[in-house]
């Protein structure tokens, strides 16, 4: 059974219905009237590719996400999963390229517990 968009013609609300093809339009649920109109109402499709474009997306958007915020462990970790579960080209590459990642020179890891000093005059 689809589902009908109505008007009231007495009072103007709007409201969804199920139908079949062959019953009397419902009355309005606001006023009781039996004066109601059926409004056009845009279809809408969704297929199982535009599913996977939108869930790649969203697994995209994330690991930049992780990359903005300088965790490319979490983004390969995050990616290496995400490949499991939704086997695309574009994360197979940006998970490969993230694997394949070699730490950038001239950037310096901090460990607090260590301290280095420098005596002076040495």
């Amino acid at each position: 059974m689809p589902i009908y968009e109505f008007s009231c013609e007495v009072c103007g609300h709007f409201f969804e219905s199920l139908i079949k093809a062959g019953e009397d339009f419902p009355a309005c649920p606001q006023c009781g009237s039996k004066q109601v109109l059926k409004v056009p109402s845009i279809f809408s499709f969704r297929d199982a590719s535009s599913a996977r474009a939108a869930r790649e997306k969203a697994i995209l958007k994330r690991a930049r996400d992780y990359l903005i915020d300088g965790k490319y462990k979490d983004a390969q970790r995050f990616l290496e999963k995400a490949k499991e579960f939704l086997p695309t080209d574009r994360i197979k590459r940006l998970s490969d390229a993230l694997s394949e990642r070699k730490p950038t020179p001239g950037y310096f890891v901090s460990k607090p517990e260590v301290v280095i000093t420098k005596k002076k005059g040495s």
